[in-house]
């Protein structure tokens, strides 16, 4: 048996009604971005380091260690590129040369571990397609970041 109360003053029930989906909880959800973004960056720039690493290593016979220089610096460069992008989407405006800045970066990448895996007498190898693929995640995630940036400036 269900009972409803009802105030008998002023007619109306005493139940309250929620609103479907409030404001305070998409931003939550958005703001758990900020983070998978950031790890997400570091750690494709990470993947993308060590493949380019092993494709210039392996088939372009370079030195070990200037190879691992040389991706370390382009792989920073990459994950960096990310920033102007999640600071103006945390300012509230559009960032549309930002984007295309962050999205260019990511395809130079890919496009320099292309040419290092193709040119010359190097096969295209399973590790430079993993490497174009971290490079192209890394504004992807830059994507995921910028979302969470402009979640969080709401609580300010």
């Amino acid at each position: 048996m269900t009972e409803s109360s009802s105030d008998t003053a002023t007619g109306s029930s005493l139940t309250k009604s929620v609103p479907a989906n409030p404001s305070w909880r998409s931003n939550e959800i958005d703001s758990v971005n900020s983070p998978v973004g950031i790890v997400g960056t570091l750690l494709s720039a990470f993947v993308f380091a060590c493949l380019f690493t092993y494709t210039l290593e392996h088939y372009r016979s370079w030195h070990g260690f200037a190879a691992f220089v040389l991706c370390v610096l382009l792989a920073i460069l990459g994950a960096l590129a990310t920033v102007p992008y999640a600071l103006t989407n945390n300012g509230g405006r559009t960032g549309r040369w930002q984007r295309i800045f962050m999205w260019g970066a990511g395809a130079v990448l890919a496009g320099l571990l292309l040419s290092a895996a193709v040119l010359g007498d190097a096969t295209f190898s399973m590790s430079a397609l993993i490497g174009m693929v971290a490079a192209l995640a890394i504004p992807s995630f830059g994507e995921v970041l910028a979302v969470g940036a402009a979640a969080e400036s709401a609580y300010y």
